[in-house]
């Protein structure tokens, strides 16, 4: 009698064995099954159909920052130098002297906010001028313009610069106290000025028809001086007096 298993185990392994190589040729390479009996694809099938990732933009969220708040420094300004203001005058006073150098005397009456005041060499030179004493601040002018003065208090004294006939001269005159001070007379046909320095020195101009001359003499006490024959009485000059 024949043995036919083997024979019929063997051809069953060739026919298992046909099966997968057709399976093979349609689908391609197959691994082993997974647990569901689904065969899993290669590499190779996996990486060619995949498909493409696109990159997605990454979102920031803005830092929020917080200004910072800055205290400005504060300098201090260079100190500036102090201003040297003139210190006022007093609401009336006269002042005499002799200017620096020269045979000049002054003398300048001041009254307020109005100041007078008289030059004169005692021989034939002379002017008298007229203008303001504001803020401590002399100024005074002749009627031409020509002759000034400008002056401020130093201490107790007047110091300034006379400008007579373009000449500029330096003074400082101490106050003068009655009977020194700054005289003036009008006549006819004559006029005096007299300037009496705090030692009792008299220095004048008379002016008439003539030309000039040297004042007479003036005793204060009496006022009046006679010129010519004719009495010219004398009036102290101040601060606000025309001429």
């Amino acid at each position: 009698m024949a043995v036919r298993g083997p024979v019929v185990s063997a051809v069953v392994a060739v026919g298992g064995l046909v099966g997968m190589m057709t399976v093979n040729s349609v689908g391609g390479l197959v691994g082993a099954g997974d647990d569901t009996g689904q065969a899993a694809t290669s590499d190779v099938a996996a990486t060619s159909s995949a498909t493409p990732e696109t990159t997605r933009p990454v979102e920031t969220t803005p830092v929020e920052t917080t200004p910072v708040e800055t205290t400005p420094v504060e300098t201090t300004p260079p100190e500036e130098p102090p201003v040297d203001e003139p210190a006022p005058f007093p609401a009336e006073a006269v002042y005499a002297g002799e200017v620096d150098g020269g045979p000049m005397t002054i003398a300048v009456a001041i009254k307020g906010e109005q100041a007078a005041a008289y030059l004169c060499d005692g021989a034939n030179v002379e002017t008298w001028l007229q203008g303001t004493a504001l803020d401590g601040r002399l100024d005074v002018r002749s009627k031409d313009g020509a002759n000034r003065v400008i002056a401020r208090l130093d201490g107790e004294n007047l110091a300034g610069t006379a400008t007579v006939a373009g000449q500029e001269l330096p003074f400082t005159a101490a106050v003068a106290t009655a009977p020194a001070g700054l005289y003036r007379g009008e006549g006819a046909e004559a006029t005096i000025g007299w300037i009496i320095l705090p030692d009792g020195t008299q220095v004048g101009i008379a002016t008439g028809p003539g030309g000039s001359e040297p004042a007479p003499r003036l005793n204060p006490e009496r006022g009046a001086v006679t010129l010519d024959g004719r009495r010219v009485v004398a009036d102290e000059v101040a601060g606000d007096t025309t001429f």
